[in-house]
């Protein structure tokens, strides 16, 4: 189903009035290296930047993002702003590599409900996606519409295990809209490493659903700094089962 980009706004409109009654720094949990976000924020003037080298493989074709960069600010305890680009690459068989700026997504998120008062946490993050310039959409590198996200992003921690939902809903200009749900796992492992597990499904309105399995590390280098990593493949939808994903880089705190 073909839907207006305004009609994004007029849910986020509504999700934003029926949570403002509601009366707030999370610790990352999910985000980089994983698909599934989680709720927390980098705290007030505090920043948050994610630098990797991002892709998957489509039949006969890789498609990387490198460098990939998800830059994050804190505005207060509980607002974060983000922008989020990348440096695209597409190599497929017998023709020269492709490359250029991909989609630029802009975002904000609000956590509304913080664990340790209400129990579980809970924040919305709205996403506008641009479009990249006209010679990278040209070269596939990047969708020719503009996107409007509206997800909701639940946390709860069990003992030393966090788990976390994301429900989002896009709105595509000029093409059909989905529902992307996704399921995340966190708890510490030995050696200051921590474990991260995750399944992620797109379902697009009257077409396939794709669902990914993947499966992540994180580890201090120190007070500044983690390397964060994750491997995972396409478990269901169009395209060949064994679709590698893949996600390599490091994380800045200041």
């Amino acid at each position: 189903m073909r839907m207006s980009l305004r009609r994004g706004w007029r849910w986020l409109a509504l999700l934003l009035v029926a949570c403002a009654c509601i009366p707030g720094i999370a610790l990352a949990q999910a985000g980089p290296p994983m698909i599934t976000n989680d709720t927390g924020t980098p705290g007030a003037g505090h920043w948050e930047i994610n630098l990797a080298a991002t892709g998957d493989r489509t039949g006969h074709a890789w498609n990387v993002s490198a460098p990939d960069a998800d830059i994050n600010y804190g505005l207060g305890e509980r607002i974060q702003l983000s922008i989020h680009l990348g440096w695209e690459h597409r190599s497929e068989q017998r023709m020269p590599m492709a490359s250029g700026l991909g989609p630029v997504e802009l975002a904000a998120r609000w956590r509304f409900l913080d664990e340790d008062k209400a129990g579980v946490a809970m924040a919305v993050q709205p996403h506008w996606v641009l479009p990249g310039p006209p010679a990278a959409q040209h070269k596939d590198l990047s969708p020719a519409t503009q996107e409007f996200v509206l997800p909701l992003q639940i946390v709860k921690t069990f003992g030393k295990s966090t788990m976390g939902v994301e429900l989002a809903r896009h709105f595509v200009e000029k093409d059909s809209d989905a529902w992307q749900a996704g399921l995340f796992w966190a708890r510490p492992c030995p050696l200051q490493w921590q474990c991260l597990a995750e399944i992620n499904t797109t379902r697009t309105d009257h077409a396939s659903t794709q669902t990914i399995a993947n499966l992540g590390v994180r580890h201090p280098i120190n007070e500044h700094l983690l390397f964060m990593a994750s491997l995972g493949r396409q478990v269901s939808g169009d395209r060949p089962r064994s679709s590698p994903v893949f996600y390599l880089g490091v994380q800045v705190l200041k």
